[in-house]
């Protein structure tokens, strides 16, 4: 049994998160900013003719308080506009994979990536819309470029290790576990992940130390109980799921 995040998707880091595609839009608000910045007359004019990061920040305004509908129609809006701009199909494929619309997930991402196909988290997010389809090389394929492009890129390494444990290639998996908690021993997620993979190696105290740290970090009540539920079966001794079971 493991963690399955979307770490995508792309997507906010439980997945990861949107902003990171927003680069040189920090502390702008595009609601009240015009293309120059200062704040138009009349409030927000939503016909206005937006920068491509302004508009994402409008659609990521939108997926933050429940409006994927509307946040879609902003980056179809600009892409429109924006034909060649790489981070509006990003994004917007980040979204579809979030919603569960796959193929147009895969289609934007491939989009993006024929502009810029050395961007570490879209090929980060290309390998989950490829692994959701049971396209598996190639998703490992786009998760070791990411990791060349940017080895510290803990969403690739989290969903490699995934793969990796889900094929029963528990040493490597451990690996790339191991080097999410190294980036950032706070993010509970790999613990979890390690844990069940020290199981699957045998090494059940190591397993129980981790389960036991996870527990400290997470706050989702659901995976809390999942937690707390293994770890009795582990200290009573009993065997867990069988190995690449997973859990999204």
């Amino acid at each position: 049994m493991i963690l399955r995040f979307r770490y995508a998707t792309c997507l906010l880091l439980a997945t990861l998160t949107f902003s990171v595609y927003l680069p040189g839009a920090a502390g702008q608000d595009p609601v009240t900013s015009s293309m120059t910045g200062k704040p138009h007359s009349g409030g927000y004019n939503p016909h206005a003719k937006l920068e491509p990061e302004q508009l994402i920040t409008v659609a990521l305004q939108h997926m933050q308080e429940g409006r994927p509908n509307e946040a879609l129609h902003e980056l179809d809006r600009g892409i429109v506009q924006f034909k060649t701009h790489a981070e509006l199909f990003a994004v917007r494929g980040s979204i579809y994979l979030q919603m569960g619309r796959l193929s147009d997930a895969l289609r934007d991402l491939e989009s993006s990536l024929t502009i810029h196909p050395d961007d570490p988290k879209t090929l980060t997010n290309r390998a989950q819309a490829y692994r959701q389809f049971g396209r598996i090389e190639e998703a490992l394929q786009d998760l070791n470029k990411a990791l060349t492009l940017d080895p510290d890129l803990i969403p690739a390494h989290f969903n490699r290790g995934s793969i990796y444990y889900s094929s029963s290639e528990f040493d490597k998996a451990l690996v790339d576990f191991e080097q999410c908690i190294a980036l950032d021993p706070h993010a509970p997620a790999p613990y979890f992940n390690r844990a069940s993979t020290y199981d699957a190696l045998g090494k059940r105290d190591a397993a129980i130390k981790d389960l036991e740290r996870f527990l400290e970090l997470v706050e989702v009540d659901e995976w809390k109980k999942v937690a707390n539920d293994l770890l009795k079966q582990w200290r009573k001794g009993e065997t867990a799921s069988p190995a690449g079971q997973n859990n999204s």
